[in-house]
């Protein structure tokens, strides 16, 4: 029988992982008695929560996609459009520990050739380490056929471990966005993140900018590990994001469900108790060729790195 939750650990930081999801549910640092991420005491009804979702992250018009000349159809979950692959994406099955230490843990999920919409059999591997003030997340996949894939990892972040997150400050790390329309597609356009309350090059406080569910343009392409984010809560702490993905989409949990009495990890839940800062591909890509394309050959594996880094005041 699978273990409920795994826990990893150093001398600074302690995460703890659930196979559903491969879910980062709670994560600790130094003395701090609160989880930095939401997470419930009772791991299984956490939805997105900390999960990872896909295989295709993010919302995909008219839930269908046409890969080599044949169209695909996935579930429709949000309106007439695909959110995070679905109800059976990767956030609601149940990942296999293949490897485990006292700083790491791997774990593993295969998709069967249809499943979730999409062509391919498809082997998705998640490695979290822990080294020194950093937490990293390896996602690796292989697929027997050509698909699509944009993982996503979707922990909500409180620094603080209690309140909102409106008292938090964020600096993105891309000058440009995506503007969406009334069922939060992509346009297609791009703007400049001023249109978000955001300032290029500097430290927002959250309650000064504007409703945030966008993807942030990183860059044109998967690339090296770089800067995406930086968030500071109101007690100094500060957490930085590097990834090698092209965007990443900022939500502020202004949707988040009123549960003020649910057994929780860190902050309780409810709106904005924590903000999604999601390193991933463009969303929708499928649909706009100018976006950088999410399609995986067979042969050619699938790979990304986040490292989430935390520096005390």
């Amino acid at each position: 029988m699978q273990a409920s939750h795994i826990e990893i650990s150093n001398d600074r930081l302690r995460a703890r992982l659930s196979p559903r999801g491969a879910a980062l549910v709670g994560l600790w640092v130094g003395d701090l008695p609160r989880s930095l991420v939401l997470g419930y005491a009772d791991e299984t009804a956490a939805g997105y929560m900390g999960a990872l979702v896909g295989p295709v992250a993010n919302r995909i018009g008219g839930a269908e996609v046409t890969i080599d000349g044949t169209r695909w159809q996935m579930q429709a979950n949000e309106g007439a459009n695909c959110l995070h692959s679905g109800d059976t994406g990767l956030h609601s099955r149940l990942w296999s520990v293949e490897d485990h230490s006292a700083t790491h843990v791997t774990l593993s999920l295969t998709l069967v050739h249809g499943d979730c919409g999409l062509p391919g059999l498809r082997r998705i591997t998640a490695r979290y380490a822990l080294d020194g003030s950093a937490l990293r997340l390896d996602i690796s996949a292989t697929t027997d056929r050509t698909t699509v894939m944009n993982i996503a990892h979707h922990p909500y972040w409180n620094l603080a471990g209690s309140g909102t997150i409106r008292d938090h400050g964020l600096q993105v790390f891309g000058d440009s966005y995506l503007p969406v329309d009334a069922g939060k597609l992509p346009t297609g356009a791009q703007a400049s993140i001023r249109d978000l309350g955001l300032s290029p090059g500097a430290s927002t406080q959250l309650h000064q900018a504007a409703p945030l569910d966008h993807n942030i343009c990183l860059a044109p392409g998967q690339d090296t590990l770089r800067p995406a984010a930086c968030l500071t809560g109101p007690n100094g702490l500060q957490l930085t994001i590097e990834t090698t993905e092209p965007g990443l989409q900022v939500y502020d949990g202004a949707g988040l469900p009123d549960q003020p009495d649910a057994e929780t990890l860190g902050a309780p839940v409810g709106p904005y108790a924590g903000i999604a800062l999601e390193p991933q591909g463009w969303p929708n890509a499928p649909h706009h060729e100018s976006f950088p394309a999410i399609v995986v050959q067979s042969g050619n594996n699938y790979r990304q790195t986040t490292r989430y880094i935390l520096k005390s005041p």
